[in-house]
């Protein structure tokens, strides 16, 4: 149910990203990225032991959502930023 709702959420912020500011997302793990750092920023609300396993199905899913959807290429790009936490965006809500 948490995940459901992080990605129904982040569907939600990309479709306003879209119709306010005409920024259209061309691939679908920025939808998965978007709605893994809201769950990594929801993971705050958790007891210490809950929140290190929330947050190492997050990375996974991450993990493999960015293997099966971008090329080669891309990938360890984009594992390098998210691990370096670009998304810092997601806490201004």
């Amino acid at each position: 149910m948490w995940g459901v709702a992080a990605i129904c959420w982040a569907i939600w912020k990309g479709r306003n990203k879209a119709c306010f500011k005409g920024v259209v997302i061309k691939n679908p793990i920025e939808i998965l990225c978007h709605a893994g750092a809201l769950m990594r920023f929801w993971t705050g609300l958790y007891a210490e032991v809950d929140k290190e396993m929330l947050i190492n199905g997050v990375n996974t899913m991450l993990r493999e959502a960015t293997r099966l959807l971008l090329p080669k290429s891309r990938v360890e790009d984009r594992m390098k930023r998210l691990k370096s936490g670009d998304d810092d965006d997601d806490r201004n809500l």
